[in-house]
C-alpha cells in the first residue's frame, strides 16, 4: 500500500509546488524617486529563483537611492543640492548624464528645458498670483541668473556663470530614472514590463493579457496610446491652464524675457526609444509653443509625438504622421 501510495504523494507535492511558483506571473513594485511614485508592472521570468519578487524590489529601492543622492530636490546632500548651494561642485555619472542631454536638447531646440527657471517662478507666485506688483526691474535683476547656457561642464567640475543659479532636472530626471529601472529589469531578464514614473512611461514585450500596454494619456481624458517597446512622456495637460484676458498661459517661462509662457499648446506628448529622450523633447515643444514645434517635427520626422492644444473654444490635436490615430481616442505609434 505505500508503494502505490508514494508515486501520488509526490505528483501531488510536485503539482502543488509548480502552482504556487511565481515564474511568468506578473508583480507590480511601488516607490518614490525625486519626490515622484513610480510605478513597476512586470512578469517574472520562467526558471526565476524563488527570490526574485524581492530581488527585484530591493534592486528597484537602491536604483531610486542612487538618484536621490544626484538628482533629487528633497536630498539636502544631493549632488544637485550642492551645486545649487555652490558647497560642491563636482558631478557624478548620473548628474552629468542628465546634465548633457539636457544641453544637448537645449541647444538643438533653442530652449532651456525650464531648468533654471526656479527663481522665475517665485517672483511671478504660484498662478501668476504677483503680476500686478511684478516690475522690469525685478525680471531684470532675476534673469541675470537664469539661462541654462550659464551652467558648463569642466571634466567632472560643475561652473556657474553666477552662483545664485539655481538648477532642477525632475522633468528630464524621471526619464532618466524610468530607463534607469528598465535597464535594472533587463540586467535580470525582464521581457515584458511597464514603467510609470511621474508622467514618463516604458514599456516593454506585452501586458497581462498578452497586448501592448495600454496608457492612459490623462486621467480626465478616455484618450489612450498602446506602447510596446517604446517609451512615453508627457508635459503638461489639455485641462490645466490659464487664460487671462483672453490670452492661454502654460506653467512654464521663458528664459530669456522672464515673462510667463502665452501660447495655445496646452500639453505635449513624445514617444522615443528611451524615456529621458522623450522627456527632453516633450519639455522642449512645451517650452517652444505651438508653431515653433510643429516647424521643428517637420523638420526631424523621425520623432512621435501628439499635441493639445486650444483652439476656437475646444482643445484640438496635431499628431504626426508616424503614429495612427484609430476612433479620434486611440493612438498606436
Amino acid at each position: 500500500m505505500k508503494r502505490v501510495l508514494l508515486p501520488i504523494i509526490i505528483a501531488l507535492c510536485l503539482l502543488l509546488t509548480a502552482g504556487c511558483s511565481p515564474a511568468g506571473k506578473y508583480k507590480t513594485v511601488n516607490g518614490v524617486v525625486m519626490g515622484y511614485s513610480y510605478k513597476i508592472v512586470y512578469q517574472i521570468p520562467y526558471f526565476a529563483p524563488w527570490t526574485f519578487e524581492s530581488d527585484i524590489r530591493r534592486a528597484a529601492r537602491r536604483c531610486a537611492q542612487e538618484i536621490d543622492r544626484s538628482l533629487s530636490l528633497y536630498n539636502r546632500s544631493s549632488v544637485i543640492n550642492n551645486i545649487n548651494n555652490n558647497k560642491n561642485m563636482e558631478s557624478d555619472s548620473i548628474f552629468t548624464a542628465v546634465l548633457l542631454k539636457t544641453k544637448e536638447t537645449a541647444e538643438l531646440t533653442g530652449t532651456s528645458l525650464n531648468t533654471t527657471t526656479g527663481p522665475l517662478q517665485d517672483l511671478w507666485g504660484y498662478n501668476m498670483s504677483n503680476s500686478q506688483t511684478v516690475t522690469a526691474g525685478q525680471i531684470a535683476q532675476v534673469l541675470e541668473y537664469t539661462g541654462l547656457w550659464k551652467v558648463h561642464l569642466q571634466n567632472s567640475h560643475i561652473v556657474k556663470e553666477d552662483p545664485r543659479i539655481q538648477l532642477n532636472f525632475n522633468a528630464i530626471g524621471i526619464g532618466f530614472a524610468a530607463d534607469y529601472l528598465a535597464a535594472m529589469l533587463h540586467l535580470n531578464q525582464v521581457s515584458n514590463y511597464m514603467i510609470e514614473v511621474g508622467m514618463v512611461v516604458s514599456c516593454k514585450g506585452m501586458n497581462p493579457s498578452g497586448i501592448p500596454w495600454r496608457i492612459q494619456i490623462d486621467q480626465a481624458s478616455s484618450d489612450v496610446v498602446y506602447l510596446q517597446d517604446k517609451t512615453m512622456a508627457r508635459s503638461g495637460s489639455p485641462f490645466n491652464f490659464k487664460v487671462r484676458e483672453g490670452k492661454i498661459f502654460n506653467n512654464l517661462f521663458n528664459s530669456k524675457t522672464g515673462y510667463p509662457l502665452e501660447d495655445p499648446l496646452l500639453s505635449t506628448l513624445v514617444i522615443s526609444g528611451d524615456c529621458m529622450e522623450a522627456a527632453a523633447y516633450s519639455v522642449a515643444f512645451y517650452s517652444m509653443g505651438l508653431e515653433k514645434s510643429i516647424q521643428f517635427l517637420e523638420s526631424y520626422p523621425n520623432i512621435q509625438a501628439i499635441l493639445f492644444y486650444y483652439d476656437d473654444n475646444h482643445v484640438q490635436t496635431y499628431v504626426t504622421s508616424n503614429i495612427t490615430p484609430r476612433n479620434e481616442i486611440q493612438y498606436f505609434p
